[in-house]
């Protein structure tokens, strides 16, 4: 009878152990990035923020991200770069702050590539909701795109990289300088050229102008991821009074692997103490 009241004991505290342990991590856990976090990026402090305290803001001479400022095109000189961004933010407004991420897109006169927006299921609507964007935005107003960010959501961690295209863009120009000038002589001969030489010379004359359009167009997409930068932002929703461990867990699943621990330990002491009482009973 014992034994039997055991094992009932025992199977109740694994079953709610487990169970408890389960619902903590599906609940507190964020949905999985798209793309692998920046092993460079430095994760922020989880603090949140009140509308007042995100009202006053920073300004682009208070931020710490300017320690290292972009070189805009305007400033770059005969320089050729091109900046791509990556961020994962955090919000208690999930709406208003996909709104504004938007709104300021479009103010900055950048533009949405791509957006996929995760929201919950109604039959289980504690899950958080996350989205993941890819923005182009003029790199003149990267610096503030990226304040505005800094006074309205939580950093959870930003890398900025910066690609030297100059060299690329050069061999372009010098490809294009001499394909215009075999152009040239290609139609100065054609105005002398008769019989089988204009006919040889209007095919190369093709050829000529079908690499310099390919070569325009290399040129246009080299200036354009110069001009305008490409941001990836993943937004995720969190609650107020979520603040993560030093580890990434949250007090839920930490309380709920304590709960399991404490079972397990209570389970052994059970198992101990019978087992002595049974070597008591045989003894004697």
């Amino acid at each position: 009878m014992k034994k039997r009241i055991l094992s009932i004991v025992l199977m109740t505290l694994l079953t709610f152990s487990f169970t408890a342990c389960s619902a903590a991590m599906d609940d507190s856990s964020e949905p999985a990035a798209t793309a692998p976090a920046p092993a460079a990026a430095e994760a922020a402090e989880d603090i949140f923020f009140s509308a007042d305290e995100l009202s006053r803001g920073t300004t682009a001479a208070d931020s710490n991200y300017f320690l290292f400022p972009t070189l805009t095109p305007s400033r770059a000189g005969d320089r050729r770069l091109v900046y791509n961004v990556t961020m994962r933010l955090q919000t208690t407004d999930f709406l208003p702050g996909m709104r504004t991420l938007l709104d300021t897109v479009g103010e900055m006169e950048g533009y949405l590539i791509s957006a996929y927006v995760r929201g919950y299921d109604l039959r289980n609507p504690t899950v958080n909701r996350s989205a993941d964007f890819r923005f182009r935005v003029p790199t003149e107003r990267l610096a503030e795109f990226i304040v505005v960010v800094e006074n309205n959501y939580n950093i959870w961690s930003l890398q900025q990289e910066m690609q030297e295209v100059t060299e690329r863009y050069q061999r372009t120009a010098w490809g294009l300088n001499d394909l215009r000038e075999e152009e040239q002589y290609l139609l100065e001969l054609l105005e002398e050229a008769e019989g089988y030489e204009r006919t040889a010379a209007l095919d190369n004359l093709a050829q000529v102008r079908s690499s310099i359009r390919e070569l325009e167009a290399a040129q246009a997409s080299i200036m354009d991821s110069v001009i305008y930068s490409t941001i990836d932002v993943q937004l995720f929703e969190a609650a107020p009074n979520y603040v993560s461990s030093q580890f990434g867990f949250s007090p839920a699943f930490l309380f709920t692997a304590a709960l399991l621990a404490l079972a397990t330990i209570i389970v052994i002491i059970i198992l101990v103490i019978q087992r002595q009482k049974n070597t008591s009973t045989n003894t004697k």
